[in-house]
């Protein structure tokens, strides 16, 4: 049985960061943006399609079918859907080779509801004021653009998760830990979820 911790975040909070920061520390292999780009390959769908369906919702009045690879599995679903489908297959593929870390993409209720591997599932928030500065900072974007890039970016995540999943983005108590990173040093914060994979 493999171990898996998947985290969610709010744009800003430094959701990415902390992943990258725990795998190192636990020496177990991250996927984040990996996700996307093996699942364009293992689809066969066009890349720039798929980057642009990228954890978005099916849009019945833009509805074009561009598959044209070798799985019947694709025909007639939507780049949003076939990217949603080839994303899940590489997260279950990859908690089947080693125990990991998964960012975002509703990895936490896949591996949940179709194995039985050890999975704890991590939510990462923090204030608006934080994440704007964050935002300004990582962006190289003034405090206005920052909270529209914010909102918009949480925006398409909820509804994202929500879709796909039945269950609430962000709500406490649809995760294991939700984890304020406005209100909490980083080494702690390592620290605890350090503790909580050695547990699992």
């Amino acid at each position: 049985m493999r171990k898996v911790i998947c985290i969610g975040r709010q744009y800003g909070s430094g959701g990415h960061k902390l992943a990258r920061t725990l795998a190192k520390r636990l020496n177990v292999p991250y996927y984040d943006k990996k996700i996307l780009e093996d699942a364009i390959t293992k689809s066969g769908l066009n890349a720039e399609i798929l980057q642009n369906a990228e954890e978005r919702l099916p849009n019945p009045l833009l509805h074009s079918i561009y598959y044209e690879g070798n799985s019947s599995d694709y025909y007639g679903k939507s780049a949003n859907e076939i990217l949603y489908m080839a994303q899940k297959a590489m997260i279950l593929e990859y908690a089947e080779k080693s125990d990991c870390l998964i960012v975002g993409r509703c990895a936490d209720v896949i591996l949940k509801e179709n194995t039985d591997h050890a999975v704890k599932s991590i939510f990462v928030a923090a204030p608006m004021s934080y994440r704007i500065a964050a935002t300004m900072k990582n962006d190289n974007v003034n405090e206005k653009d920052a909270a529209t890039i914010i909102r918009k970016a949480d925006k398409r995540r909820s509804a994202y998760y929500d879709y796909y999943t039945g269950k609430d983005w962000g709500k406490a108590s649809d995760y294991d830990f939700c984890i304020n990173t406005a209100t909490n040093d980083w080494e702690s914060i390592i620290e605890i979820l350090t503790s909580v994979y050695k547990a699992m």
